[in-house]
């Protein structure tokens, strides 16, 4: 009587346990940090299809391009009403022409990523994927923001990531302009960060 009863309670421990397991795998593969090691692994192998499917690159282009903007017109919040109509004038041009924009350049813009990401090393790769392991996420329904930190510089590097509400992948949409700058300055146009900024 005895090895029924044993043989039901580990058939059901088994299928619980299946079931747990499984719940836990589609909570993670439907999370942000899933696409993010996806991305990791698709660098590994050298995929870069499958990186630039958890990309939007239009979206980070035009986010990145109105931030940088913003930058631009910030040095005088107040001023006059004239200077505030000129500033707002100057964002809903911007709001119109950088679509176009990246429609012209979206060969070059995909191209010179391509060509960075085929440079890296393995070594550069596999601290990118630690980085993405210990990113710190936080999700609000369809939009999670995500701070990884360089590993270099161990200076905090924030993106925003976003997924369809009726389901899909997680991409990333935007980048944080400030946090991305010195970056971009140094591997896309050879600038090195000043000292001060260190």
């Amino acid at each position: 009587m005895r090895k029924p009863v044993i043989f039901i309670v580990i058939v059901a421990a088994l299928a619980a346990s299946a079931i747990f397991g499984g719940v836990l795998y589609q909570k993670w593969h439907d999370s942000p940090r899933y696409a993010l090691q996806q991305m990791a692994l698709s660098l590994k192998e050298r995929n870069l299809d499958t990186f630039f499917k958890y990309v939007d690159l239009k979206e980070i282009f035009n986010n990145f391009l109105e931030d940088s903007t913003r930058e631009t017109n910030s040095g005088d919040p107040g001023g006059d009403d004239w200077s505030r109509f000129s500033r707002h004038l100057g964002r809903q041009f911007a709001r119109h022409i950088f679509p176009k924009l990246y429609e012209n350049f979206e060969k070059q813009i995909r191209g010179l990523i391509q060509n960075y990401l085929q440079d890296l090393t393995n070594t550069q790769i596999l601290a990118l994927t630690a980085a993405v392991t210990t990113a710190k996420i936080e999700v609000r329904g369809d939009e999670a923001q995500v701070t990884v930190h360089d590993p270099k510089t161990k200076r905090p590097l924030r993106l925003q990531m976003h997924r369809p509400p009726e389901g899909g992948d997680w991409r990333i949409v935007a980048l944080n302009y400030e946090d991305f700058k010195p970056f971009l300055k140094k591997e896309f146009l050879g600038i090195s960060p000043k000292k001060d900024n260190v």
